[in-house]
């Protein structure tokens, strides 16, 4: 017992000696303060008791002190400290002085709603024209105030670990190579940076001809071809309104008019604002940031936000009035992007790092860490600025997005400083480095997954084709593989192939694409395809690989599939950045797979048939590279459509004509976010049931169990509605979702959001007799409402429901109700 209680007292000792003793007394009369909070940062640390007193454990050098009818003071971080407060004066009214309310100044949010009222008046765009240029400066490095410090750290270091001796040495090969390239890394950027991008750039805009953004040069450190999909990236608030501003998250944050000044001989509001987290936990005078509004035309002039942790960053956006309209003046931007941390002998005078896995030093020493933080700093600047001048059609063709120059020749007329040393022997260090450990493959392979694939090499892997599962092929298993533009700019052969372990059957396909421009979309395609296919799908020709993901599991409770061998050849191209087209010719053999009989012609037909696809996107953001056209910007509204005609002849025996088409928009309003789809088709003449139209559902026709009813959002379908049961010739469908206006947290750093959806679609079939197998028509209107809750608790999908409404609603509720699991990768 005596031994318990004596390593309990030593233990209540290490703990109480391990922490900061602090005391806080009145200057004026020496009186202890009680109640005074201490803060880290925009942590809280504790509040002092009635004796003024305070324990605490903190790794910041500084904490900050806050108490009622008391000056706030900053004070250094020692073992021990006895610290007075001045008294406030009861003049003194500043709000940044007084322990602010848990709510917004009403006067600041009238004014935050003056400026969205106004947005589009202040906009350049709604000049007739305008013409400017910019320089950007991407740079990754270490904490500028500190690269003295780093450098000499590592010269050191270097002299040490040359005189340690090396033993026992039992590394893997992997570790051996990460080793050497860390310390390959680490020498590369002991006198220069660990990154660096420059890009000029410019930007004209057209009532009449729309946007475009031509590269006139840029060079990024180790890449010898340029990066396109990196190209797109822009780090700026040129046309992004901050997220503070937004509406919808109005709720995130508090907002204070703290004061207002004179600014270029303006008079300008200043609104602080405070993100809202641990409300009990915060330091109730810690501000995120600051916005400056000009008082006369409510524009934004400037916006300061900065990190909860000072360490972590801060932004700087200022803009000014050209001829009454608010452009970005410059931009700078500071992230903190991890650490550099090295293991560090305390007695060692030359504070030796301490060597990798599996190897030892000759005597035992005791490390700590000595870190250096890593930061993105971006450095834009706006110049040369042209408005309401003539512009030429012929300066806006092509996409929205072009590359002029990629050698750096050209940068020297658009620096607006010239490079330091640093940055200057970054460009040769790291281009030696990236060429030594081909990292620029490495980099190729992640962009390549923006498009959907896997590359290696010459090869680029269809990740659709590796795993699906429905109803009639069970799991299939595939892979699908095309060659890319390593192997030939002009031929990418492909093919894929799948199993179907419940069919037991294989499919397969092959292709070749010849491309016939290096400048805009322009391919002429071959293809044979032997495979099996869901009867009367939509069809999503020109969609997006995004949207072709989140239809992956639509038919997981649909049996209803027939054959298709097909010979086809196709025709894309780009009329413009905004009109794609695709002209098709196909020779088809098709067999139901499934109990259905059309007519009395039986179940398998010979088609020849022609379709014409259209996508009409006059908002997106494209550019062309080596692998084809990548849409940086994905913009509304998008309108798709297909016109497919069936031919009696060249050994068809199918006459029909066949025409589907969507729209989908999306908008921001006072209400949130508003997604629209309106879609729908019509089928005449002789026409199999494949080639009408099913309406797809989510759901098991016949469920056992209660989880059949779950299943993963698509972009057409519906949740309460049984899968292959409802077929229509014609038919018309509406789906609108509303992102409410507001965003919350549960647990974690992730903010959740609630969406409410309600779609309906009603249709006909003139010739129903004809297609003799078990199915429903939908010649009523079909209903159903539902709610998501995405990022639900703070994780990486969403859980929603929805419930079937109207006509078709049965007094079951199991048959009414459909739960849904939303995945990020699949939105």
């Amino acid at each position: 017992m005596t031994k318990l209680l004596s390593a309990l007292l030593v233990l209540s000792t290490l703990l109480f000696f391990g922490q900061t003793q602090l005391k806080v007394f009145n200057k004026s009369n020496k009186e202890p303060i009680p109640n005074a909070a201490v803060y880290c940062d925009d942590a809280l640390l504790g509040k002092t008791d009635y004796s003024g007193n305070l324990s605490f454990k903190t790794k910041c050098k500084k904490v900050e002190i806050l108490a009622s009818n008391f000056e706030d003071i900053t004070v250094d971080v020692k073992k021990s400290m006895e610290i007075s407060m001045l008294p406030l004066s009861e003049k003194r009214n500043n709000i940044d002085r007084v322990v602010i309310q848990d709510k917004s100044d009403p006067r600041a949010l009238r004014i935050l709603d003056e400026v969205n009222k106004r947005a589009k008046d202040n906009s350049p765009k709604s000049l007739d024209s305008y013409d400017f240029k910019s320089y950007s400066k991407f740079s990754l490095d270490v904490d500028k105030d500190s690269v003295d410090t780093y450098t000499r750290f590592l010269a050191v270091r270097k002299d040490s670990l040359a005189k340690v001796e090396k033993r026992d040495l039992k590394m893997k090969e992997k570790e051996i190579k990460d080793s050497l390239i860390e310390q390959d890394f680490i020498n590369a950027t002991e006198q220069s940076q660990m990154f660096l991008w420059e890009k000029a750039t410019e930007y004209k805009y057209s009532k009449s001809f729309g946007e475009k953004t031509n590269i006139i040069d840029n060079r990024m450190s180790g890449f010898k071809n340029p990066i396109y999909e990196a190209l797109a990236i822009n780090i700026s608030n040129l046309d992004r309104v901050p997220r503070q501003l937004r509406p919808e998250n109005r709720k995130l944050f508090n907002f204070y008019l703290s004061d207002t000044l004179q600014i270029d001989g303006r008079k300008t509001f200043v609104i602080k604002f405070k993100e809202i987290t641990d409300k009990k936990k915060q330091n109730p005078r810690k501000f995120n940031g600051k916005i400056y509004i000009d008082s006369e035309t409510y524009a934004l002039k400037k916006f300061e936000s900065a990190n909860k942790k000072r360490s972590e960053g801060d932004i700087v956006s200022v803009w000014k009035p050209i001829d009454g309209k608010w452009f970005l003046d410059y931009e700078d931007i500071k992230l903190r992007m991890g650490d550099q941390s090295f293991n560090v002998a305390k007695r060692d005078s030359v504070k030796t790092d301490s060597l990798k896995k599996g190897a030892y030093i000759s005597d035992k020493r005791k490390y700590h860490q000595k870190s250096f933080g890593n930061y993105l700093y971006v450095k834009n600047r706006f110049f040369d600025f042209k408005l309401n001048e003539s512009q030429k059609a012929s300066e806006f063709k092509g996409y929205s997005l072009e590359m002029k120059n990629s050698d750096g020749s050209l940068l020297d007329q658009y620096r607006t400083d010239s490079l330091t040393a640093r940055e200057s022997a970054t460009y040769s260090n790291i281009d030696s480095l990236v060429q030594k450990h081909d990292f620029e493959k490495k980099l190729n392979t992640l962009t390549q997954l923006l498009r959907g694939n896997l590359r290696y090499k010459m090869i680029d892997f269809d990740i659709t084709k590796i795993f699906s599962y429905d109803k009639y092929q069970g799991i299939r298993l595939g892979a699908g593989v095309k060659l890319n533009e390593k192997f030939s700019k002009t031929f990418s052969p492909d093919g894929y192939f799948g199993y179907g372990f419940k069919d037991h059957t294989w499919k397969y396909g092959l292709g070749l694409d010849v491309k016939l421009s290096s400048k805009r979309t322009s391919v002429f395609r071959i293809d044979y395809v032997d495979d099996v296919f869901a009867a009367g799908r939509f069809s999503n020709n020109m969609w997006d690989m995004m949207m072709r993901i989140n239809d992956l599991n639509l038919d997981i409770h649909n049996a209803n599939f027939y054959k298709n061998q097909k010979w086809g050849a196709s025709y894309l191209y780009d009329i413009s950045n905004s009109l794609s087209m695709k002209l098709s010719l196909n020779k088809e053999k098709q067999s139901a797979l499934f109990d259905y009989q059309y007519k009395n012609l039986g179940n398998s037909f010979d088609n020849t048939s022609a379709t014409l696809s259209l996508k009409f996107s006059p908002n997106d953001k494209n550019i062309m590279t080596p692998s084809g056209k990548y849409t940086y910007e994905k913009a509304f509204p998008q309108v798709f459509m297909n016109f497919e005609k069936g031919f009696n002849a060249l050994g068809g025996n199918l006459d029909y004509h066949r025409l589907d088409a969507m729209i989908i928009h999306q908008f921001r309003s006072k209400l949130g976010y508003t997604n629209i789809k309106l879609f729908g088709g019509i089928s005449s003449g002789t026409a199999p049931i494949w080639k009408n139209f099913e309406i797809a559902g989510h759901r098991d026709s016949n469920p056992d169990k209660w989880y059949q009813n779950i299943n993963t959002p698509s972009n057409l379908g519906f949740t309460t509605m049984p899968a292959g049961t409802f077929y229509a010739d014609k038919f018309v469908g509406f789906k609108i979702s509303q992102y409410l206006p507001f965003r919350f947290k549960t647990f974690g750093t992730r903010y959740s959001n609630i969406e409410v959806e309600y779609q309906s679609a009603i249709g006909d079939f003139k010739n129903r007799g004809d297609h003799q197998f078990n199915f429903q028509v939908l010649d009523h209107n079909y209903q159903e409402v539902g709610l998501i809750w995405n990022r639900f608790l703070g994780r990486s999908f969403g859980v929603g429901f929805s419930y079937r409404l109207g006509y078709y609603q049965t007094s079951e509720f199991k048959d009414n109700f459909g739960v849904k699991l939303r995945f990020n990768v699949l939105n």
